[in-house]
Order: structure tokens, then C-alpha cells, then sequence
């Protein structure tokens, strides 16, 4: 009996260290590296900065119009299959990358990139989080969140060091295909279908709902939800158009690229310890007012990001978009379980994440902002007052009425 449980604990942790790891290379190889290495691609290849910014919006699409899809894959193929497709379609995707030349090759890798991120990230991982560990599931859904956030550390000083010392930018997306294709390989080993979970759908448990719990056409008629949603949106468009256009512009005032990528990965260091913090406060504070100092973190980024020549406003953006990334992504999910309860949290959560895709066009305005003025100073100017807005409407907001205070 001993020999088996220890067995099971094995298989458990050794499941959980492949996910986490599949998790931090998508979120390193994708997001957080794309913007440092689009650069050489553009000056290689003669692309404008719209049509490149495009490929940006295509990824961040796919991912959120993609993110039911696990659902479906994993009662069609099982949590194994869905790692497995997910995963070789990233191959694809980063292949295509590296063999890239006409912006249509480029748009369709990224497409993929977005697509294969949906299956192999939050909501498969989470799925066998909850499925393997439910004795000790807040444990280990803070390893998993943390390595995944941590991806966004390594990812720009690892793209930034490897175009450094090769001077060409595909090698770097041969390696990052090559090393996704050992992972997929190891997922198909020990990513396995949770005990408890053959008889339970994908989307969560069946059970009895809580008088406080909402059903899910009542929960999108309140302003909340579309004030919770409209405010992690705007917290993904200033994200995406960072990640996009941050390198270039930091250039431009004159910083270094190697500082550049320092920046950006103490944003995604700030960002993993927010979730942390933000976790620990939400027992004293309410959600709400976490959420409200993720915006404000926002915007004081996207100002202080349009001025970061001077090394104040650089170092005030290197920690504020971080932290208000950080806390809106753990303050949204929170707010939307306090106040409508966990019941059709799949259906409420899922199309809160599909609203979210709005935040796409981002770095395809952000192109087009460059294209015409020739710099991307407004653009993250323009971010920093939408955020301004988006907070007040935060801060004014109350829990709807028939939920618990």
C-alpha cells in the first residue's frame, strides 16, 4: 500500500513538472520572445511594422477564440491527445517561424503558435491540477501558475542572448521547435487521465448549485461582469502591445537591448510574485481593490513606458506592468467566482476570456500608430488614459445584487 501511494505521488509531481515545464517554454517562447526577435525579422525580411503586428494580433486571437477548445479535445481525444496535438502543432508552428520569408507563412505560424498555446496551457493544466492534486491543489496550482509566469522571464533574455551570440534570428526557432518536440514527447509519457475524472465532463464537476451561485445568461446582463471583462481586455492590450513594440521603442530612446530584455523580464518576475501577494490579500482585502491597483499599475506603466528614456520612468515601467498584470489576471478571475458564484464559472469564465480577444487589435494599431507617426509614444500614451478610465469604472463598482456580500 505504502509502494503504491508513493508510486502515485510520483506520478502526480513527475505530471506536474511536465506541465509546468511545457507551460514556461510556450510562455517563454511565444509572447515574451516574439517581440524581441521580430525586429531582425523585419529588417531581414522588409515587412512594415502593421504587417508584423498582425502576426501578433493572430496569435493572441487564436489563443483566446481557441481557449473552449480543450474542453472538446478532451473528452474527443483525452487529456493526453490534447497535449500531444497541442504540442505538435506548436512544432508546427515554430518550424514554420524559422523556415519564414513571404508575411503569409508568418501569419499562419503564429495562427498556429496561438492555437496549439490554447491546448497545452491554462485550462488542460489546471484540468489535471484539480484531477491529480486536489488534496493539496493550492500548492501546486502555485507552482504551476508561478513556472508559467516565469517563462516570461526567461523568454526575452534568452532570445536576447541567443540572437547575440548566433547573429541570425531562425536558428532560434529550430531550437525552441526541437525543444518543444522532447516535451510533447514526455507529455505523451506522463500526462495521464486524472483517477476521478473519467466520469466527470471536462468543464468541471456536476453538482448542486449554491443559492448565491448565477446562471450564466443572468451573469453576463450585469454591468459587473462586462466591467470585469472590459478591465482584464484593456490589461491584455497593453500586454500585447508591450510585448509587440516595447523592444523597438526602448531602442529608439536609446536603451540597450540587453537592458531592454532585463526590463522586460522583471516584468515578468513582478508579475509571477503579484500572483503570490495578490493571493495572500485577497483574504483581508476585497478582490475588487486588488484589481483596482492592477489598473492603476497599468497605467502608470504605459505612461511611464512612453517616457522611458529617463531611468526613473524606466524603472517605474520595468516593476508597474508587471504588478498590474499580475494582479488584474488573479483580481478578474477572483471577482468573477465571488460575485457569480462557481457553479457556470466554465461558461462565465470561458466567454469572459473570448470578450478578451477584442484586446488583439492591439499591436496591429500599435503598427499602424508606428507607420504613421513614426514612433509608438502615443500608442502606449493612449494605453495609459484608457486604463485611467477602465479604473474609475473598477472602483465604482459594486458585487450584483443576489449575491453574497
Amino acid at each position: 500500500m505504502v509502494d503504491a501511494q508513493s508510486r502515485t505521488s510520483r506520478t502526480r509531481w513527475l505530471l506536474l513538472a511536465v506541465i509546468s515545464a511545457i507551460y514556461f517554454t510556450i510562455s517563454a517562447a511565444t509572447f515574451s520572445s516574439l517581440g524581441i526577435v521580430l525586429p531582425s525579422m523585419i529588417r531581414e525580411l522588409g515587412w512594415s511594422w502593421s504587417q508584423a503586428g498582425t502576426g501578433f494580433s493572430l496569435l493572441a486571437l487564436l489563443v483566446g477564440v481557441a481557449s473552449a477548445l480543450p474542453a472538446w479535445t478532451i473528452r474527443s481525444f483525452g487529456i493526453t491527445g490534447t497535449y500531444v496535438l497541442g504540442g505538435l502543432i506548436m512544432v508546427a508552428g515554430f518550424c514554420l517561424l524559422g523556415m519564414s520569408s513571404a508575411i503569409t507563412s508568418y501569419w499562419l505560424a503564429t495562427a498556429l503558435l496561438g492555437l496549439g498555446f490554447a491546448l497545452c496551457a491554462i485550462v488542460p493544466g489546471i484540468y489535471l491540477v484539480n484531477g491529480w492534486m486536489a488534496e493539496s491543489r493550492s500548492t501546486a496550482l502555485g507552482v504551476y501558475m508561478t513556472i508559467g509566469g516565469l517563462g516570461a522571464v526567461a523568454g526575452p533574455l534568452a532570445a536576447n542572448a541567443f540572437l547575440a551570440a548566433a547573429h541570425a534570428w531562425r536558428p532560434y526557432w529550430w531550437v525552441v521547435a526541437g525543444l518543444m518536440l522532447v516535451l510533447t514527447v514526455l507529455a505523451s509519457i506522463f500526462v495521464k487521465t486524472p483517477p476521478a475524472a473519467a466520469s466527470a465532463p471536462a468543464g468541471g464537476p456536476e453538482g448542486k448549485t449554491p443559492a448565491s451561485d448565477w446562471r450564466f445568461r443572468e451573469a453576463i446582463r450585469t454591468p459587473q461582469y462586462w466591467i470585469i471583462s472590459l478591465a482584464m481586455t484593456g490589461t491584455l492590450l497593453c500586454v500585447l502591445t508591450t510585448s509587440s513594440f516595447a523592444p523597438a521603442h526602448l531602442s529608439t530612446l536609446g536603451v540597450p537591448a540587453a537592458l531592454a530584455a532585463t526590463v522586460l523580464s522583471t516584468n515578468g518576475a513582478v508579475g509571477a510574485i503579484s500572483r503570490y501577494v495578490g493571493g495572500a490579500l485577497a483574504n483581508r482585502v476585497d478582490p475588487k481593490w486588488l484589481l483596482v491597483a492592477g489598473l492603476a499599475g497599468e497605467a502608470l506603466s504605459m505612461l511611464s513606458l512612453s517616457l522611458a528614456s529617463h531611468p526613473v520612468a524606466l524603472a517605474v515601467f520595468a516593476v508597474t506592468e508587471g504588478f498590474g498584470f499580475g494582479m488584474c489576471l488573479l483580481a478578474t478571475a477572483l471577482l468573477l467566482v465571488n460575485y457569480f458564484g462557481p457553479a457556470d464559472n466554465p461558461a462565465i469564465f470561458g466567454t469572459f476570456n473570448l470578450i478578451t480577444t477584442v484586446a488583439m487589435i492591439g499591436p496591429y494599431v500599435g503598427g499602424l500608430v508606428k507607420d504613421l507617426l513614426g514612433g509608438f509614444g502615443a500608442l502606449f500614451q493612449g494605453n495609459a488614459l484608457l486604463m485611467s478610465l477602465i479604473l474609475v469604472l473598477a472602483a465604482f463598482m459594486h458585487p450584483p445584487r443576489g449575491t453574497a456580500p
